[in-house]
């Protein structure tokens, strides 16, 4: 067993030497550091407990955003072509949903989903900022990553 153990960490060295020394001699780099002037700003950061699959549509686009709500501002009702996902980078953000009108309420480091058919509002109810980070899916090539919506009757947010 040692033996048979020793042969197949020798052939597995080999292997990945060979496949590195083939790399470097083809001119294929491994990893570089960035050069020149780079600037990179995190629009937001954040977590949620669900799994979800996010997929770019040909003919279509992704379309990424910063957004910066003042105190008591508003969404108003609205959808959006594809999935969209937000993370709250500052500030606490309250969505409504049109089948429930339900508060729910995300903070710094959360993230969420919102699929294309749910009717949503979000909304800062504080007097304080909200900043978010947004990525939208599947948004048409000039077309906008929001479809207003009304009202639904049975919820009184704006």
């Amino acid at each position: 067993m040692v033996k048979n153990r020793g042969k197949w960490v020798v052939v597995t060295s080999i292997i990945a030497v060979s496949i590195a020394m083939s790399l470097t001699l083809s001119g294929v780099a491994i990893a570089t550091g960035p050069t020149g002037s780079v600037v990179s700003e995190v629009l937001g950061a954040g977590a949620t407990d669900g799994r979800f699959e996010f997929r770019a549509k040909p003919g279509t686009n992704t379309v990424v955003a910063s957004f910066t709500f003042g105190p008591n501002s508003s969404t108003g009702w609205h959808t959006h072509p594809g999935r969209t996902l937000v993370t709250v980078k500052s500030g606490t953000f309250t969505v409504y949903h049109a089948e429930d009108c339900a508060p729910l309420v995300y903070e710094p480091g959360d993230a969420f989903v919102e699929l294309p058919t749910t009717v949503h509002v979000g909304r800062n109810e504080t007097t304080e900022n909200v900043e978010l980070g947004v990525v939208f899916f599947k948004v048409p090539i000039d077309g906008s990553p929001r479809i207003d919506q009304p009202q639904p009757e049975n919820c009184d947010v704006t």
